[in-house]
C-alpha cells in the first residue's frame, strides 16, 4: 500500500484537517462542524446557536447587537462577566433573570443595591450564585452610573479598537482575545472596573457588533454592524 506523505497533502485536498478550504465542504471534513449551518427554518446560524434554546434566543437577537444608549453597554459587559469563565453560551439561558432580578441591568439601579441584596441573589437558583461577579458587577455600576454613550465611546477610542472586519468562514478563528481586548482590559482596570479580563473584554466587543461574532454564511452576519 502506498505511503502518503505531508508533502502530499495540498491546500486543495478538502479532507486535510489543516486545510482553510470552502465551508461548503462535504458534512465528513472536519472542518463542517465550525461553518454555518441551516436550520429547519430555512436560515443558516453559527454551530453555536443550536447549543440550547437559551443560546438560540441569544444568537438571534441579542448576540453583536450596536448598543443604542449607555445603559445597553453596560448591560452587554455585565452579561459577558456573568458569563466569564464557564462553558461558552451554557448561561444563555440565565440572561433573563438577571435583567429580572438584578434591577433590569440599569447602572443608576444596580450602584444602589447593597449587602441584603446581594445575600438575596445569592440564594436565588435562577442565577450564577458567585459574589464575587454580582459584587463585581455592582462595584462597575457605581463607577459609570453617569456615564452617557460619549463615555463609553471614549474608552474605545482610546482603547484604539478598530472598525470590525468581515465575519470568518468557521467559529474556530473567532479568537478568545485580541490585542484590541488586551488594551482594553486594561482601560477597564484603570477606570476601575473589576474582574474585566482580555478573554471578557473581546466578548462584550462581540456582543455590542464591535468584533466579529458570526460566521460566514449566517443571516445574522449580515444584520450586524457598529453604531452609526
Amino acid at each position: 500500500m502506498e505511503t502518503r506523505t505531508d508533502s502530499q497533502l495540498s491546500p486543495s485536498n478538502p479532507f486535510d484537517p489543516s486545510d482553510p478550504s470552502d465551508p461548503s465542504d462535504p458534512e465528513d471534513h472536519p472542518h463542517a462542524a465550525f461553518a454555518a449551518i441551516g436550520c429547519a427554518d430555512g436560515k443558516s446560524r453559527c454551530p453555536w446557536a443550536v447549543a440550547t434554546p437559551g443560546a438560540l434566543i441569544d444568537h438571534d437577537h441579542e448576540w453583536a447587537v450596536a448598543p443604542r444608549t449607555a445603559t445597553e453597554y453596560f448591560q452587554a459587559l455585565s452579561i459577558e462577566l456573568f458569563d466569564s469563565g464557564l462553558a461558552r453560551w451554557s448561561q444563555s439561558g440565565r440572561h433573563p433573570s438577571w435583567y429580572l432580578y438584578m434591577a433590569d441591568l440599569e447602572p443608576a439601579k444596580v450602584a444602589r443595591l447593597d449587602v441584603d441584596d446581594v445575600e438575596d441573589l445569592l440564594l436565588n437558583p435562577e442565577l450564577i450564585r458567585n459574589r464575587a461577579k454580582i459584587e463585581a458587577v455592582i462595584h462597575n455600576a457605581q463607577g459609570c452610573e453617569d456615564w452617557v454613550i460619549a463615555d463609553w465611546v471614549e474608552l474605545l477610542t482610546e482603547a484604539q479598537v478598530p472598525p470590525p472586519t468581515g465575519p470568518p468562514l468557521r467559529s474556530l478563528d473567532l479568537p478568545d482575545s485580541t490585542p484590541d481586548s488586551r488594551r482594553l482590559s486594561g482601560l477597564f482596570r484603570e477606570r476601575g472596573f473589576k474582574l474585566i479580563g482580555p478573554v471578557t473584554a473581546h466578548r462584550w466587543l462581540q456582543r455590542t457588533a464591535l468584533a466579529p461574532g458570526h460566521v460566514q454564511g449566517c443571516f445574522r452576519a449580515e444584520q450586524t454592524g457598529p453604531v452609526p
